[in-house]
């Protein structure tokens, strides 16, 4: 069997065998014998070897690892040797290990979404009650198109940020503020839309119990509370 051995030493700047062994106590005529007769290495000496050379111990003994995808562990050579019948079995329960596992993270995921929806549906229902307080009396609060509306809500997610941060804040909390701001934002534009219905610009918006929608014509500027 070839040996790699040689190349690795050279390559680590020893010019002979000896200059190695005794650099890292090994017997002279015992390391001689490894470049040699690398399949003889024994394995403690193997892992020494590796460690010196910073390399593997496939490397070591001159042995070539074997190509992704071509080892076959002992559950496949366990399946390999099932009846058709038992791997007809095996293939259904593994069908049914999948589609199980992809509605638990499917359910995970919907978890995750409906936490920064009820945060999207919180902060939306805050900035509009503080419009609502800063509006005078008789003013109908607009937030213009929904284009206009989500950055609107972009920059109030913004400044609410900052203003929690305070001044003193790190990059580190302003970024998982930015996070925390792109998730809200996703969320908002899962439960948010316009269309267009009989030359009207129609704004829904899911909440909590229902959907409103916001009709934009000749009824423009009316904050919309109809329930669908």
């Amino acid at each position: 069997m070839a040996s790699n051995l040689l190349s690795l030493r050279k390559a680590a700047g020893y010019k002979s065998a000896g200059d190695f062994a005794v650099a890292h106590g090994i017997p002279v005529s015992t390391y001689t014998r490894y470049e040699s007769n690398p399949d003889k290495i024994p394995m403690d000496r193997a892992w020494q070897l590796a460690d010196i050379l910073g390399t593997s111990i496939d490397a070591i003994v001159g042995r070539e690892a074997p190509a992704p995808g071509t080892a076959r562990g002992e559950v496949q050579l366990e399946y390999d040797g099932l009846t058709p019948e038992a791997r007809a079995l095996a293939d259904e329960f593994r069908e049914f290990v999948l589609a199980k596992d992809e509605m638990i993270r499917a359910r995970r995921r919907r978890e995750a979404d409906r936490r920064y929806e009820a945060l999207c549906y919180q902060y939306e229902h805050q900035m509009l009650a503080e419009l609502r307080a800063d509006a005078a009396f008789g003013e109908v609060v607009n937030l213009g198109s929904a284009g206009e509306a989500r950055e609107a809500f972009l920059a109030y997610l913004q400044g609410q940020a900052a203003r929690k941060r305070g001044e003193l804040a790190t990059e580190a909390q302003k970024a998982v503020d930015d996070k925390t701001i792109e998730k809200i934002m996703e969320a908002y534009d899962r439960t948010h839309g316009e269309f267009e219905f009989e030359s009207m610009s129609v704004m829904w918006s899911t909440v909590e119990h229902g959907t409103a929608v916001e009709y934009d014509s000749a009824f423009r500027g009316r904050e919309g509370d109809a329930m669908a």
